[in-house]
């Protein structure tokens, strides 16, 4: 016989997530990340990204974000760099990660955003997302703090999956 927390899931049915996405908008060796002007992060440091609308897919939803925040489009493909599970906005969600090159236009921040700029990813993640730095957020606020650390699983996933396309590149290049 089943136990009761067996039986409550069938119920129930499948736990749902919401999705949005996080764009790595590279140019020139370095990430874009933008200032948010409110919200629960207000004055937090991100890269764009948002939440999928009704209909649309992950990818189309990074390029939308990306040119609704900052008005720049990639100048190449979307390369998938990995999933970032987080509880946000008081639901357990994923976050579908990109890279892409954004090597034109100018930087147009939407009213989401106070200030933006271009910088090293390692720099990026030591300067924001440092064990110390979420441990003061997890202490404060353990809910910021799990974002936090979240976000620097995924930049970890970044750097990562960014040394891989580096090293195939240079493979590639010697054939």
């Amino acid at each position: 016989m089943p136990d009761d927390e067996t039986s409550e899931a069938q119920t129930q049915g499948p736990k749902l997530y919401g999705i949005g996405t996080s764009v790595y908008a590279e140019r020139a060796d370095e990430i874009l990340i933008l200032k948010r002007a409110g919200g629960a992060a207000t004055g937090a440091w991100y890269t764009p990204g948002g939440v999928l609308d009704p209909g649309e897919t992950p990818d189309e939803c990074a390029v939308r974000e990306l040119r609704e925040e900052t008005g720049l489009v990639p100048t190449g493909p979307l390369s998938l760099v990995g999933l970032i599970p987080m509880h946000v906005y008081g639901a357990d969600s994923f976050l579908v990660a990109y890279a892409c090159d954004c090597e034109e236009g100018e930087v147009r921040l939407s009213h989401e955003h106070e200030a933006w700029r271009w910088i090293e990813p390692r720099e990026y993640r030591d300067r924001f997302f440092s064990e110390e730095n979420i441990r003061k957020l997890r202490s404060a606020n353990e809910d910021v703090g799990q974002m936090a650390a979240a976000v620097r699983n995924g930049l970890d996933d970044y750097l990562a999956w960014r040394e891989r396309e580096r090293e195939w590149r240079r493979l590639r290049r010697e054939r």
